[in-house]
């Protein structure tokens, strides 16, 4: 019962937000009212607009995990008017083009979607390795991986300093901070941290990994110290107080893996938030 009300919690953090739009439930047999009601309207917006779908045999599964192949779909299914490579709609992030993942073939079911819309400024989403860029389609995603995942910089209208986004990071207990007076020296404690691999082009896959922020105070402001942290931490910061993706009782519960339900719960409401600022037809056609 804990963690059902934990997840709710989660999911639902800053529902009110966004105005209630209804829309016809579809009819999965294993969606329970009941247990779902949280996630109904945005599994029934989700498959009315043809992002996600069900299965066969009638069923959503709710419950089922999500990996990096299928949120790209998702993303690129419902922000279908974002496609970074095409003459007509290149963006800042169309200069950091991958031609080729050496981890999705092309005969894999997600290429084309990956393909189109996952550039290399997708920190921790898309890691360097000798062989060339890697993307772990199948990596099953945490809440960490998922704001990884997200295109925040469609939310570029916000202007947010280091000094709020250490506020709002600040106030999650499970957020790593390190708060440290700024210095260009080699040995200060920023450049140790540097060393954990959050920098490292080995490979390895980092979509689900947090490290630790870095902040730095010279007399009253506080500035990033190293490019990890000022989009990492400012991403975190925007989902917050956009009400995208909220903390619940001091805690981003970052570790918590990514269901079905939750997914399409969170891209609904990025949709929302998009609709509400205005912006929404530059990336999506829905």
């Amino acid at each position: 019962m804990k963690v059902i009300t934990v997840l709710l919690a989660l999911i639902l953090g800053l529902s009110g937000i966004y105005p209630a739009v209804s829309h016809a439930a579809p009819k999965f047999n294993d969606v329970d009212p009941k247990k779902y009601g949280w996630a109904m309207n945005s599994i029934s917006f989700m498959v009315d607009k043809g992002v996600v779908s069900g299965y066969p045999d009638g069923r959503f599964q709710p419950d089922r995990l999500v990996d990096k192949a299928e949120m790209t779909v998702m993303i690129y299914r419902l922000f279908d008017q974002y496609r970074p490579y095409k003459a007509k709609q290149k963006t800042d992030y169309s200069d950091y083009h991958i031609k080729q993942f050496v981890d999705v073939p092309k005969n894999h079911w997600a290429y084309t979607e990956i393909t189109s819309i996952v550039t290399q400024d997708w920190w921790n989403a898309v890691n360097d390795s000798p062989a060339g860029a890697k993307f772990f389609p199948d990596t099953k995603l945490n809440r960490i991986g998922t704001a990884n995942m997200l295109p925040v910089f469609m939310l570029d209208n916000q202007d947010i300093s280091a000094a709020e986004v250490f506020q709002i990071l600040s106030a999650m207990r499970d957020i790593p901070i390190v708060l440290s007076p700024y210095s260009l020296d080699p040995n200060s404690p920023e450049d140790t941290f540097q060393e954990d691999g959050r920098y490292n082009e080995d490979g390895a896959d980092k979509t689900n990994i947090l490290y630790p922020l870095l902040f730095g105070h010279d007399d009253n402001e506080i500035l990033f110290t190293d490019d990890y942290s000022g989009i990492i931490g400012t991403n975190l910061a925007l989902l917050q107080k956009t009400g995208i993706m909220t903390a619940w009782n001091g805690k981003f519960e970052g570790g918590e893996m990514l269901t079905r339900a939750e997914a399409v719960t969170i891209l609904h409401r990025f949709y929302n938030y998009l609709k509400q600022t205005g912006t929404l037809r530059q990336y999506s056609s829905k």
